[in-house]
């Protein structure tokens, strides 16, 4: 997140050894405007097949966020409105640790290519137009899983690599089938 917004929001993760996926949703505020940013997420992803020996999973990951607002509303004059659409594709290197059966932790690491539109929308002008801008994100994080390894939570850091962007902290909360 960029400096002078913060935000919030939750997501739950599912799937197997062959394929899974999160959704989640959040809602960001932004100092200077009383509108606030309502989004949705989806992040799906695939395990490459290896070895069975070897202590690592790799996996190729997609996503797809879409936010509305924040709306601004400019009294006797102009009404604004934001959208913004996010791609992003790139992927994850995790580290199987302890028994699988009863409690281990997967470290895991990432990097990710991402492109963002913001859409804006003024009403009196009547004139729409949207802005794209491409970044690259750096992933790292921690799966706790448990339950013969059924049941997962994992914090996670993302790293924006572009100005003036901080660094966000999620946790997850999956179960396999």
């Amino acid at each position: 997140m960029a400096d002078g917004t913060d935000g919030a929001g939750a997501g739950y993760g599912f799937g197997s050894n062959t394929f899974f996926g999160t959704v989640g949703m959040g809602v960001n505020r932004f100092d200077g405007l009383t509108g606030k940013q309502v989004g949705v997420n989806t992040l799906f992803g695939t395990q490459i097949p290896l070895p069975e020996r070897l202590p690592i999973a790799v996996c190729p990951v997609g996503q797809f966020d879409l936010a509305f607002g924040p709306n601004i509303d400019i009294p006797n004059l102009e009404q604004i409105s934001f959208r913004t659409h996010t791609f992003t594709g790139g992927g994850r290197i995790g580290w199987v640790t302890g028994d699988p059966e009863n409690f281990n932790v997967v470290p895991t690491a990432g990097f990710s290519i991402v492109r963002t539109g913001m859409y804006a929308s003024y009403s009196v002008l009547s004139i729409s137009e949207t802005v794209w801008d491409s970044y690259s994100v750096f992933h790292m994080g921690a799966g706790l899983r448990f339950n013969h390894s059924r049941m997962a939570v994992t914090p996670g850091l993302s790293f924006p690599m572009v100005d003036g962007a901080d660094p966000t902290f999620n946790v997850t909360f999956s179960s396999s089938f």
